[in-house]
Protein backbone atom coordinates (compact mmCIF):
# COMPACT_ATOMS: atom_id res chain seq x y z
CA UNK A 1 0.00 0.00 0.00
CA UNK A 2 1.63 3.34 -0.85
CA UNK A 3 2.27 5.59 1.76
CA UNK A 4 -0.01 8.72 1.37
CA UNK A 5 1.63 11.06 3.81
CA UNK A 6 4.70 13.48 2.90
CA UNK A 7 7.43 14.82 4.67
CA UNK A 8 9.82 17.72 3.71
CA UNK A 9 13.53 16.86 3.08
CA UNK A 10 15.62 17.72 5.92
CA UNK A 11 12.73 18.07 7.98
CA UNK A 12 12.39 15.39 11.14
CA UNK A 13 9.30 13.56 10.82
CA UNK A 14 6.90 14.10 14.33
CA UNK A 15 6.78 11.54 16.60
CA UNK A 16 3.33 10.61 18.50
CA UNK A 17 4.44 12.26 21.38
CA UNK A 18 5.53 15.87 19.59
CA UNK A 19 1.13 15.93 19.60
CA UNK A 20 0.94 14.45 22.58
CA UNK A 21 2.94 16.67 24.78
CA UNK A 22 1.12 20.17 23.92
CA UNK A 23 -2.45 18.50 23.88
CA UNK A 24 -1.14 16.78 27.37
CA UNK A 25 0.17 20.80 28.69
CA UNK A 26 -3.55 22.09 26.71
CA UNK A 27 -5.34 19.24 29.21
CA UNK A 28 -3.41 20.46 32.40
CA UNK A 29 -4.38 24.03 32.19
CA UNK A 30 -7.67 23.25 31.67
CA UNK A 31 -8.42 20.50 34.34
CA UNK A 32 -6.04 22.96 36.64
CA UNK A 33 -3.07 20.34 37.38
CA UNK A 34 0.19 19.82 36.61
CA UNK A 35 2.77 17.02 36.35
CA UNK A 36 5.42 16.44 38.66
CA UNK A 37 7.91 13.79 38.08
CA UNK A 38 5.95 11.45 40.09
CA UNK A 39 2.44 12.60 40.43
CA UNK A 40 -0.03 15.59 39.40
CA UNK A 41 -0.59 18.73 41.47
CA UNK A 42 -3.87 20.01 41.64
CA UNK A 43 -3.80 23.56 40.94
CA UNK A 44 -5.45 26.31 43.23
CA UNK A 45 -6.60 29.97 43.19
CA UNK A 46 -5.63 31.54 46.00
CA UNK A 47 -7.03 29.35 48.72
CA UNK A 48 -6.16 29.71 51.85
CA UNK A 49 -4.89 27.25 54.15
CA UNK A 50 -2.94 27.28 57.33
CA UNK A 51 -0.24 24.26 57.30
CA UNK A 52 1.05 22.56 60.95
CA UNK A 53 4.34 21.41 62.25
CA UNK A 54 4.95 18.04 63.33
CA UNK A 55 5.64 17.48 66.96
CA UNK A 56 9.04 19.10 68.52
CA UNK A 57 9.78 20.80 64.90
CA UNK A 58 8.76 24.38 63.91
CA UNK A 59 8.13 26.13 60.17
CA UNK A 60 11.46 24.44 58.94
CA UNK A 61 9.53 21.05 58.57
CA UNK A 62 6.42 22.09 56.76
CA UNK A 63 8.82 24.74 54.63
CA UNK A 64 8.80 22.03 51.79
CA UNK A 65 5.25 21.56 51.58
CA UNK A 66 4.16 25.37 51.99
CA UNK A 67 6.43 25.65 49.04
CA UNK A 68 4.35 23.10 46.49
CA UNK A 69 1.48 24.62 48.04
CA UNK A 70 2.21 28.42 46.97
CA UNK A 71 3.94 27.22 43.71
CA UNK A 72 0.12 25.37 43.32
CA UNK A 73 -1.36 28.44 43.38
CA UNK A 74 -2.85 28.01 46.85
CA UNK A 75 -2.02 30.79 50.05
CA UNK A 76 -0.11 28.56 52.87
CA UNK A 77 0.49 30.02 56.14
CA UNK A 78 2.67 28.54 58.50
CA UNK A 79 0.88 28.48 62.34
CA UNK A 80 3.38 31.28 63.82
CA UNK A 81 3.94 29.66 67.05
CA UNK A 82 7.83 28.30 66.48
CA UNK A 83 8.28 24.88 67.53
CA UNK A 84 5.99 22.36 68.67
CA UNK A 85 6.11 21.16 71.76
CA UNK A 86 2.36 20.62 73.19
CA UNK A 87 0.31 22.72 75.15
CA UNK A 88 2.27 21.94 78.54
CA UNK A 89 1.28 23.80 81.20
CA UNK A 90 -0.92 25.72 80.07
CA UNK A 91 -3.31 23.19 78.57
CA UNK A 92 -4.90 22.21 75.69
CA UNK A 93 -8.51 24.32 75.87
CA UNK A 94 -5.74 27.75 76.45
CA UNK A 95 -3.73 26.41 73.94
CA UNK A 96 -6.39 25.71 71.54
CA UNK A 97 -7.79 29.49 72.34
CA UNK A 98 -4.68 31.22 71.86
CA UNK A 99 -4.48 29.06 67.77
CA UNK A 100 -7.95 30.39 67.49
CA UNK A 101 -6.58 33.86 66.97
CA UNK A 102 -4.49 32.35 63.44
CA UNK A 103 -7.58 30.76 62.16
CA UNK A 104 -9.61 34.32 62.80
CA UNK A 105 -6.30 36.06 61.27
CA UNK A 106 -6.01 34.43 58.62
CA UNK A 107 -9.98 34.49 57.90
CA UNK A 108 -10.10 37.97 57.70
CA UNK A 109 -7.11 38.91 55.42
CA UNK A 110 -8.52 36.01 52.62
CA UNK A 111 -12.12 36.48 53.12
CA UNK A 112 -12.49 32.41 52.90
CA UNK A 113 -13.15 29.99 55.03
CA UNK A 114 -9.63 28.37 55.59
CA UNK A 115 -8.51 24.91 55.62
CA UNK A 116 -6.37 23.48 58.71
CA UNK A 117 -3.89 20.91 57.60
CA UNK A 118 -1.92 19.27 60.63
CA UNK A 119 0.93 16.95 61.19
CA UNK A 120 1.06 14.32 64.00
CA UNK A 121 0.43 16.15 66.99
CA UNK A 122 -0.93 19.13 65.20
CA UNK A 123 -4.16 17.84 63.26
CA UNK A 124 -5.26 17.12 66.77
CA UNK A 125 -4.83 20.80 67.07
CA UNK A 126 -6.61 21.50 63.54
CA UNK A 127 -9.44 19.11 64.41
CA UNK A 128 -10.21 20.51 67.88
CA UNK A 129 -10.26 24.12 66.06
CA UNK A 130 -12.58 23.39 63.45
CA UNK A 131 -14.92 22.29 66.00
CA UNK A 132 -14.58 26.01 67.75
CA UNK A 133 -14.55 27.87 64.76
CA UNK A 134 -16.48 25.64 62.48
CA UNK A 135 -17.85 28.90 60.18
CA UNK A 136 -14.63 30.26 59.56
CA UNK A 137 -12.80 26.36 58.31
CA UNK A 138 -13.30 25.37 55.43
CA UNK A 139 -11.93 21.30 55.88
CA UNK A 140 -9.32 19.44 57.68
CA UNK A 141 -6.60 17.81 56.72
CA UNK A 142 -4.07 15.62 58.74
CA UNK A 143 -1.07 13.87 58.29
CA UNK A 144 -0.75 10.62 60.69
CA UNK A 145 -2.62 12.10 63.44
CA UNK A 146 -3.68 9.58 66.31
CA UNK A 147 -7.06 11.16 66.73
CA UNK A 148 -8.82 8.01 67.17
CA UNK A 149 -8.34 7.60 71.00
CA UNK A 150 -10.64 4.40 71.34
CA UNK A 151 -7.19 2.27 69.69
CA UNK A 152 -4.84 3.80 72.47
CA UNK A 153 -6.60 2.57 76.00
CA UNK A 154 -3.58 2.13 77.78
CA UNK A 155 -2.04 5.62 76.66
CA UNK A 156 0.81 4.54 75.08
CA UNK A 157 0.81 6.65 71.90
CA UNK A 158 4.24 8.97 72.68
CA UNK A 159 2.15 11.46 70.43
CA UNK A 160 -0.47 11.99 72.36
CA UNK A 161 1.54 11.60 75.59
CA UNK A 162 2.40 15.43 74.69
CA UNK A 163 -1.17 16.23 75.74
CA UNK A 164 -0.81 14.68 79.13
CA UNK A 165 2.45 16.88 79.99
CA UNK A 166 0.27 19.65 82.03
CA UNK A 167 -0.16 19.23 85.83
CA UNK A 168 -2.67 16.84 85.26
CA UNK A 169 -3.26 14.17 82.47
CA UNK A 170 -5.80 14.50 79.84
CA UNK A 171 -9.45 13.91 81.16
CA UNK A 172 -10.91 10.94 79.26
CA UNK A 173 -13.68 13.17 78.73
CA UNK A 174 -11.50 15.29 76.49
CA UNK A 175 -10.17 12.16 75.39
CA UNK A 176 -13.50 11.16 74.60
CA UNK A 177 -13.85 14.13 72.29
CA UNK A 178 -10.74 14.33 70.60
CA UNK A 179 -12.12 11.59 68.43
CA UNK A 180 -15.13 12.80 67.25
CA UNK A 181 -15.27 14.55 63.58
CA UNK A 182 -15.20 18.07 63.33
CA UNK A 183 -18.59 19.88 61.58
CA UNK A 184 -16.48 20.05 58.43
CA UNK A 185 -15.34 17.49 55.48
CA UNK A 186 -11.98 15.75 57.22
CA UNK A 187 -9.32 14.05 55.15
CA UNK A 188 -7.05 11.45 56.96
CA UNK A 189 -3.44 10.71 55.38
CA UNK A 190 -1.71 8.46 57.13
CA UNK A 191 0.74 4.90 56.82
CA UNK A 192 1.09 1.50 57.87
CA UNK A 193 4.77 2.36 58.22
CA UNK A 194 4.40 5.43 59.87
CA UNK A 195 6.83 4.11 63.20
CA UNK A 196 5.26 6.75 65.75
CA UNK A 197 1.56 6.24 65.38
CA UNK A 198 -0.83 3.31 64.33
CA UNK A 199 -2.67 3.26 61.29
CA UNK A 200 -6.32 2.47 63.65
CA UNK A 201 -5.15 5.77 65.84
CA UNK A 202 -5.51 7.43 62.80
CA UNK A 203 -9.05 6.17 60.96
CA UNK A 204 -12.12 8.36 60.50
CA UNK A 205 -15.04 6.83 61.07
CA UNK A 206 -16.78 6.85 57.66
CA UNK A 207 -19.61 9.90 56.78
CA UNK A 208 -20.42 11.51 53.43
CA UNK A 209 -17.82 13.93 54.27
CA UNK A 210 -14.47 12.11 55.44
CA UNK A 211 -11.91 9.62 54.14
CA UNK A 212 -9.55 8.14 54.95
CA UNK A 213 -6.18 7.27 52.62
CA UNK A 214 -3.62 4.96 53.32
CA UNK A 215 0.01 5.35 51.86
CA UNK A 216 2.46 2.48 51.72
CA UNK A 217 5.62 2.49 52.98
CA UNK A 218 6.16 5.92 54.32
CA UNK A 219 7.29 7.00 57.31
CA UNK A 220 5.75 9.27 59.95
CA UNK A 221 8.41 12.00 58.89
CA UNK A 222 8.39 11.52 55.25
CA UNK A 223 4.32 12.09 55.12
CA UNK A 224 4.16 15.83 54.36
CA UNK A 225 6.37 15.27 51.49
CA UNK A 226 5.62 12.39 49.67
CA UNK A 227 4.11 12.75 46.29
CA UNK A 228 1.12 10.62 46.22
CA UNK A 229 0.44 13.07 49.79
CA UNK A 230 0.92 16.11 48.41
CA UNK A 231 -1.72 15.10 45.19
CA UNK A 232 -4.09 14.60 47.73
CA UNK A 233 -3.65 17.51 49.12
CA UNK A 234 -3.28 19.64 47.17
CA UNK A 235 -6.98 17.69 45.69
CA UNK A 236 -8.58 18.58 48.53
CA UNK A 237 -7.66 22.27 48.48
CA UNK A 238 -8.77 23.10 44.76
CA UNK A 239 -12.22 21.72 45.12
CA UNK A 240 -14.96 24.20 45.12
CA UNK A 241 -16.15 25.34 48.08
CA UNK A 242 -20.30 24.22 47.93
CA UNK A 243 -18.71 21.04 46.44
CA UNK A 244 -16.44 18.11 48.45
CA UNK A 245 -16.71 14.42 47.28
CA UNK A 246 -13.84 11.65 48.47
CA UNK A 247 -10.47 11.68 46.96
CA UNK A 248 -10.42 8.16 45.26
CA UNK A 249 -14.49 8.27 44.01
CA UNK A 250 -12.96 12.28 42.34
CA UNK A 251 -10.16 9.83 41.08
CA UNK A 252 -12.15 7.02 39.23
CA UNK A 253 -14.50 9.29 37.80
CA UNK A 254 -11.88 11.81 35.62
CA UNK A 255 -9.28 8.64 35.06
Amino acid sequence: MPNTGFALPGVPTPTPEAFRQPLRQLLERTLGTRRTAQRRLHQGQGQPVIVFPRQHTGPESTAALRTVLEESGFRAHDWGQGMDQGPGTMGLNRWLRKLEECVIDVFEATQAPVTLLGWGLSGIYARELAKRANPLVRQVITLGTPFNTTADPQRSCKVLALLDSAAERLPLAVRHRLRQTPPVPCTSIYSRDDGLVRPEQCCERDSAETENIELSGVRHEELATHPRALEVITHRLAQPEDRWEPFEQAVRLHA
